[in-house]
């Protein structure tokens, strides 16, 4: 019945790429005076002449998405800008047998045969006279709850027209107007449109969530979702200077969120945010700054609960200094400031953020009760000797309407030896950090300890040593972290490590390998106690060494990856990877030392075939083990084999 379900689905999604394909071909056209299409889709929006260059927020998660690429089943993208008409299409089909043993309860697994079918399309093609179109769909099937809880799912489709002056997405948009306002993607439309030379206004409306089948899908759990809205209007003075008007809305969907109490969490917000922000570069300096302020109804359920009163050594819960879930709309403000500057050898970097307990931004998802002031000089002594530091500074706690405080320090300073006359391409880095955490209690007389600290102190040294395509690392940390707190906590850790990766080419074969070894040892002494306090339930007869106990903890990591690729047919994949510890616990009863830990080696292996020698069709075998072992706990291990075909079509322009 799988075979069945899948060759039915494959038969549609053929039909759906036919009808597309009809209607690439009616809207063919002269490939002249075309603006480029985007590098992918995901870039869709900010490869238009419309859109404003992606925020430091955005470019951090484009980073974790295009890592994250590679533990994706789908990695379709589409085909770089050129200049004319394009489309590209993929077609992959996966079987696959899985093995659970041991204890089967502790894999996310989903044993037996399974099976995937997706199918990826994209269009770019001429509209009419000076406008473009382009079209993205990406469907998946599968009987796999591993991959995906759905069995059928539509994980992203839009239609895009845009032009020089005008801009129009129906589907997934990467929303990106401010850093307080709104940086997501939305499945509704997305507007754009430049007003003279001087102003740029954009408009969106739709819905936030996981896929569009959530939407439609009777799911028991169903993702979160919520209705947002947002607008943006820019005005460029010049070149130097841009400044914006950003407003943004979110209203939870109670449904899909998990039953709970009035006033108890989850809490649906409803939230309303307004900014200006103001972009400045001029030769060697750059500003960067936002004022934000917002209302937002922190529980839609319960507005007007009553309030519960004050109970001394707590936060008073019936102030408006703090999210309250009985108070209606609660407004706060938040804001941010960056700056950097360079002279001649000179450069300096700041940036100062605060963000008031009761502002919220859900569409940007930034975190309230806040203040963080960053200064990171830096300075080239010669030519070879660089040297740079940071302090960091953050607060929380800014309308004292917690029972603690909390504080953090964060100086740090490196020196990076580079061009060295004797190698030049070598790069040796050593630096010192400290980590300064400090927690003070607001309302005195309840507890004795009134202030506490915790520290991190770790010098660091690194060397990176290339020799001709081959890159040899190696490196050595020493954390020194101290709890005042709670001394058992307090520990010493050397941590060391090597790397090495080549990039060869011998004859057409291209080998390229790669080892990585990590080793932390710590040492822990973890029935040290602070003033005044009493052991619990020591072993009668060893009481000093109970004390004393000093247990001495590893962790290991060790990777070796190998990819072969000979001149035709074949590319050949192998990994191992290991990750372990040893631990040292305390017996339930005698709270004596007893051994702890595990290990989880795991190997995979993976040809793949080019068909003909067409690397757009592809035959892929793979096998992969994982085994999971534990010193006091159950066992198990996954084994998973499986083989791949995988068809790409399609027109790509020059």
């Amino acid at each position: 019945m799988k075979v069945v379900r899948i060759g039915s689905l494959i038969a549609v999604l053929l039909a759906f790429f036919a009808v597309q394909s009809s209607l690439a071909q009616s809207n063919a056209s002269s490939d002249q005076q075309q603006t480029p299409p985007p590098q992918n889709a995901q870039q869709a929006q900010q490869q238009s002449p419309l859109t404003d260059q992606a925020t430091g927020i955005a470019a951090e998660q484009k980073a974790q998405q295009d890592q994250q690429k590679t533990g994706q089943l789908t990695q379709f993208e589409t085909p770089a800008g050129t200049q004319q008409d394009q489309e590209l299409g993929e077609i992959r089909l996966m079987s696959r047998y899985t093995e659970v043993g041991g204890d089967k309860t502790r894999s996310f697994r989903d044993p037996g045969m399974n099976n995937l079918a997706e199918f990826n399309y994209f269009m770019d093609r001429r509209f009419m006279v000076t406008h473009r179109v382009q079209t993205l769909s990406m469907f998946r099937s599968t009987d796999d709850y591993s991959i995906d809880p759905e069995k059928v799912s539509l994980q992203k489709a839009f239609v895009r027209f845009y032009g020089p002056k005008d801009e129009y997405i129906f589907g997934d948009a990467l929303v990106n107007y401010s850093r307080l306002t709104f940086n997501q993607n939305v499945k509704g439309v997305s507007t754009a449109w430049r007003l003279g030379d001087k102003w740029k206004l954009s408009l969106v409306g739709g819905i936030f969530i996981d896929r569009w089948g959530s939407l439609y899908k009777d799911l028991m759990g169903r993702p979160y979702m919520s209705r947002v809205e947002g607008a943006r209007a820019a005005y460029s003075f010049n070149r130097d200077l841009t400044v914006g008007l950003n407003f943004s809305a979110s209203d939870d969907i109670l449904s899909t969120l998990p039953f709970a109490d009035y006033g108890t969490t989850p809490y649906p917000a409803s939230n309303r945010i307004g900014s200006v922000d103001v972009k400045y570069q001029r030769k060697n300096f750059r500003l960067d700054g936002e004022y934000a302020y917002s209302i937002t109804d922190f529980d839609t359920r319960a507005s007007d609960a009553p309030c519960t009163g004050f109970v001394p050594g707590q936060a008073d819960p019936c102030s408006l200094s703090m999210p309250q879930v009985w108070s209606g709309y609660q407004g706060d403000w938040g804001g941010r400031l960056e700056a950097s500057y360079k002279y001649q050898k000179f450069n300096l970097r700041a940036s100062v953020v605060r963000f008031q307990p009761n502002f919220a931004s859900i569409n940007a998802r930034q975190i309230s009760d806040l203040e963080d002031l960053l200064v990171r000089p830096g300075y080239d002594l010669t030519s070879w000797l660089s040297v740079d530091g940071t302090m960091r500074y953050s607060i929380n706690d800014l309308k004292k309407q917690l029972a603690y405080r909390t504080t953090l320090w964060g100086p740090e300073g490196r020196f990076i030896f580079h061009d060295l006359p004797f190698y030049r391409r070598a790069v040796f880095e050593m630096g010192y950090r400290d980590r300064i955490v400090g927690s003070s209690l607001l309302y005195p007389g309840t507890d004795p300890n009134t202030t506490s600290d915790r520290y991190v102190r770790g010098p660091y040294a690194e060397l990176t040593v290339p020799v001709s395509t081959t890159f040899l690392t190696v490196g050595y940390e020493r954390r020194n972290a101290i709890d005042n707190i709670n001394p058992g906590q307090s520990s010493n850790t050397n941590r060391f490590y090597a790397g090495l990766r080549g990039v060869y080419d011998w004859g057409g074969w291209h080998i390229n390998p790669s080892v990585r070894w990590e080793l932390e040892r710590q040492t822990v002494r973890p029935n040290l106690l602070s003033a005044g306090q009493t052991p619990v339930n020591p072993a009668p007869t060893d009481y000093a060494g109970y004390l004393i106990r000093e247990d001495q903890d590893s962790n290991r990591l060790d990777t070796i990856n190998l990819v072969i690729e000979p001149p035709k047919y074949f590319i050949l994949e192998a990994g191992f990877r290991d990750a372990s510890s040893t631990i040292t616990d305390s017996d339930p009863v005698t709270y004596l030392p007893i051994p702890a830990g595990y290990s989880r080696p795991a190997y995979r292996a993976q040809i793949t075939y080019k068909i003909k020698n067409d690397e757009n069709i592809l035959l892929v075998f793979s096998f992969e083990r994982n085994n999971n072992y534990y010193y006091t706990s159950n066992n198990f291990d996954e084994r998973v084999s499986g083989v791949s075909f995988i068809y790409k079509f399609g027109k790509r322009g020059r």
